[in-house]
């Protein structure tokens, strides 16, 4: 008999141990914007066991360039709520939840325990940062991935790697708007989905302590290694 997994079943690396795996696979997925949509349509096109998606903010006309969950009828509905109606209608293999909540210091913590991996689609850098010293401080592996216009970045947190702290990626500024060309977003949010399919099935050659860079103006990416520090702070805790 078929079964909606049967072309990834056949990848060696996968199997039918590896589709059991994703079944019982808890993701916790920050962000449902330009790139947590297409990184969270994969998951769970995957069969994620648990899909539980965080974002407190509604859908604005700005949305919809690089958005593609959305249509014109959504405008000021919140996005948890249609991820989690319409991902559940996707494929009711996955448990999803969508929660209307803004991750802070105070909730963080509480927000990623218990989840096998998590994967941080935010454009906010203080919000990235908060997620990003959650996970290290329980090592829970992390998924991370930016986009600015044209340009891109995916990379792996795990406790005992270098981090994004270790390059000193959280002392930039904040922009007020950050410039998206959504082609860009829905590429970077499906490498996001491809590292978190790597983590949960054991596969090697996760970005940990590197970062991929994507330019989409030559088509060309970058593999970098990020340089340890001695003294950050993320590895005291």
């Amino acid at each position: 008999m078929q079964t909606r997994y049967d072309r990834q079943i056949i990848i060696s690396e996968i199997g039918e141990k590896g589709q059991e795996k994703l079944r019982k696979s808890e993701v916790l997925l920050i962000g449902f914007g330009g790139l947590g949509t297409p990184c969270a349509t994969y998951l769970a096109q995957a069969g994620i066991g648990r899909l539980e998606i965080i974002d407190a903010d509604t859908v604005a006309f700005s949305n919809l360039n690089r958005q593609f969950f959305f249509t014109e009828q959504d405008i000021d509905l919140y996005k948890a709520h249609i991820a989690e109606k319409i991902i559940g209608k996707m494929n009711s293999d996955v448990n999803v939840r969508g929660r209307v909540l803004r991750i802070d210091e105070k909730n963080a913590e509480d927000c990623i325990q218990g989840f096998d991996i998590v994967v941080n689609c935010v454009d906010n850098i203080e919000t990235r940062k908060i997620v990003h010293n959650a996970c290290l401080k329980y090592d829970i592996p992390l998924v991370e991935g930016g986009i600015d216009s044209f340009y891109g970045f995916v990379s792996c947190i795990k406790k005992g790697y270098p981090c994004l702290n270790c390059m000193g990626f959280f002392d930039g500024k904040q922009k007020a708007v950050t410039p998206v060309l959504g082609a860009v977003a829905g590429i970077i949010g499906s490498m996001q989905a491809v590292e978190a399919l790597k983590i949960l099935l054991g596969v090697n050659g996760v970005l940990y302590g590197k970062i991929l860079y994507y330019d989409a103006k030559r088509q060309e990416t970058e593999l970098v290694t990020i340089p340890g520090k001695r003294n950050c702070i993320c590895h005291k805790r």
